[in-house]
């Protein structure tokens, strides 16, 4: 019925929600740097563990060669200052709401981002989707500012 990379996106977006929850609720009022350092020396071991089952298992491990290690080395990079932005945003006094809902974004900047790599033309699914998104965020921020 769903495709494994659908499934493996729901998956990933329902356990990022959880994470975003339990940030706003339990982990914000701690220093960006600190969370961070918690999660990545737990993300290396597990990253390493996973490779170890591939292995055992006889799975196919296909690993960066020469020419692609530092573009996963930049990515790397770019991973940790996301991190370091998006996580910060909720130290720095941001509601689970008001910083999620900038996600909607995120499929049109990606695209944006990649036009901008690759080339190719937009047409006018994409203006409209961009727009729906930005609508989105307004409404969204709008409805998020309404107090009872």
């Amino acid at each position: 019925m769903f495709s494994r990379p659908v499934v493996y996106a729901l998956l990933a977006m329902w356990l990022y929600a959880f994470s975003n929850v339990a940030i706003e609720v339990k982990l914000s009022k701690y220093t960006t740097m600190a969370l961070l350092l918690y999660w990545y020396f737990t993300l290396a071991p597990l990253a390493v563990a996973g490779l170890g089952y591939m292995y055992l298992t006889g799975q196919n491990i296909v690993m960066p060669g020469r020419s692609d290690a530092m573009w996963a080395v930049a990515v790397a990079a770019v991973f940790f200052f996301a991190d370091y932005f998006y996580i910060g945003a909720f130290t720095s006094g941001g509601s689970l709401l008001a910083v999620t809902t900038l996600v909607v974004l995120f499929p049109a900047i990606a695209q944006l981002i990649k036009f901008a790599w690759v080339g190719g033309n937009l047409n006018h699914y994409h203006l409209f989707g961009y727009l729906l998104a930005a609508v989105a965020v307004v409404l969204i921020g709008k409805g998020s500012a309404v107090t009872k």
